[in-house]
């Protein structure tokens, strides 16, 4: 039986050399680098959320 897909939709993101080596610096151990980035953009989307003026 196969396992529900948690996230599918994939995208193709590119970055610089800078970028990725600056990511992985940044890992917590046993992190991976796409659960970085996941947590970075739900963190900048809580923020912009936040950021945004009530209507």
């Amino acid at each position: 039986m196969a396992r529900p897909t948690i996230y599918p939709k994939r995208i193709t993101l590119p970055l610089t050399a800078e970028m990725l080596a600056a990511a992985d610096a940044a890992l917590v151990d046993g992190e991976d680098r796409v659960s970085l980035i996941r947590t970075a953009i739900e963190a900048e989307l809580k923020r912009r959320q936040r950021a945004k003026p009530k209507a």
